[in-house]
């Protein structure tokens, strides 16, 4: 074998002379140049002009390139629309994500956020996702790989998550908001068409999850009374996305408790539970706090550092449960026959979300495998981003 021969089977270079994409067979239409949508390769993933919307729909899906549901057909003007609201060229990559390590693009994010439904506005926090899921501690591999069925979070942060109104309050987690319903369905349908991670082939988790349709919400920072997530790390003028891999949520129903102690006690309960990946792989966890159980805790006395410390120090699952398993229960994890589901208060991902009533809601983590991801909304010279119009104007 030749020197040039081997250069050629480096990582470097397979990421750099090959592509993942799913979408392979569709040819641009009403293009005189007959210029191909991604340049990489030959046969690659291209702007498909069909106006039936329900053929392009099922096209796709016997192709195994959505998530189910009908897709917005991702035509040449749509996708224009959305490659405006960014600082990058359109061959740029983001990222590449495995396990088919696919090149993420610029215009391919751009093609599976069209397909979702998104506004063309929503597209700087869908290349933040990208980019934050690539990164090496996200762990994407083993996230896509796995039978688990963990599902990727997204939290956003800062004074973008209101100028898009992603919704922090009432049903937050669920239907009626375009923001939250299309910008992490943006990133799955990247998963599917970029990553590979199409159910049965790249993405193995026994029976998958509702949340992997799309799970994103933005913190209620205007009324929480304590500083937000993105301030561990950012200005609190700075808005950032936040990807963590987690379950599907879990709601805390305590309407009776009187004192913090005794609602954290309920919480702390729930959270101990033989089976996630948490009580053998100690890791993150997502709690996300009710405003009327903050205002409990808070009138009790109770900052965000106590919260977080008294749910590390008291949520755990005995060694015989926690033994069970996918891997052999670490002896480091083992104190006095019990193991704690976190490693340290910061395992804690506490945020303020929803609106009335007296719940909240819990989210297991993947354990030691993977760590969540905060990126601050800036352009490529580092300059934060105050709004998305200044992706327009770059």
């Amino acid at each position: 074998m030749g020197e040039k021969d081997r250069k050629k089977e480096t990582p470097e270079a397979l990421i750099n002379e090959s592509c993942g994409c799913q979408i392979n067979e569709y040819i641009i239409q009403n293009r005189p140049d007959n210029q191909r949508l991604c340049s990489v390769q030959e046969a690659d993933f291209e702007v498909y002009t069909d106006p039936d919307v329900e053929k392009v729909s099922q096209d796709f899906y016997i192709k195994n390139q959505t998530d189910g549901l009908p897709i917005i057909p991702p035509t040449r003007s749509r996708v224009d629309k959305f490659l405006k609201y960014s600082d990058l060229k359109p061959d740029e990559i983001i990222g590449v994500l495995p396990p088919k390590r696919g090149k993420a693009t610029l215009e391919k994010t751009a093609i599976n956020a069209v397909m979702a439904g998104c506004l063309p506005k929503f597209m700087p926090l869908v290349q933040h996702e990208v980019k934050a899921v690539s990164r090496e501690e996200f762990n994407l591999p083993a996230i896509n790989a796995t039978t688990h069925p963990i599902s990727i979070c997204t939290i956003v942060n800062g004074p973008i998550s209101r100028e898009l109104a992603i919704n922090s309050g009432v049903g937050c987690l669920g239907p009626g908001n375009i923001a939250n319903a299309t910008i992490s369905r943006a990133l799955r349908l990247c998963m599917i068409n970029i990553a590979g991670a199409v159910p049965g082939i790249g993405d193995h988790a026994t029976m998958g999850s509702p949340a992997k349709y799309s799970y994103c919400f933005s913190e209620a920072e205007e009324e929480s009374p304590w500083k937000p997530l993105h301030v561990e790390g950012n200005d609190l003028d700075t808005s950032t996305v936040t990807v963590m891999a987690a379950e599907a949520p879990q709601n805390i129903n305590d309407h009776r408790s009187t004192r913090a102690e005794d609602l954290l006690d309920t919480i702390v309960h729930t959270l101990s539970t033989a089976g996630c990946n948490n009580s053998h792989v100690p890791g993150e966890i997502l709690v996300i706090m009710g405003l009327e159980h903050v205002e409990m805790v808070t009138n009790d006395g109770w900052d965000k550092e106590d919260v977080k410390r008294y749910i590390h120090e008291n949520s755990v699952v005995s060694v015989e449960f926690g033994d069970r398993g996918g891997n052999k229960l670490d002896q480091r994890w083992i104190q006095d026959d019990i193991v704690r589901i976190t490693r340290s208060p910061e395992d804690v991902v506490l945020v303020v979300a929803g609106g009335p009533g007296r719940h909240s809601m819990i989210a297991h983590g993947f354990g030691t495998s993977s760590e969540s991801v905060t990126l601050p909304l800036i352009l490529k010279d580092g300059t934060p981003v105050r709004t998305v119009e200044e992706y327009r104007n770059y």
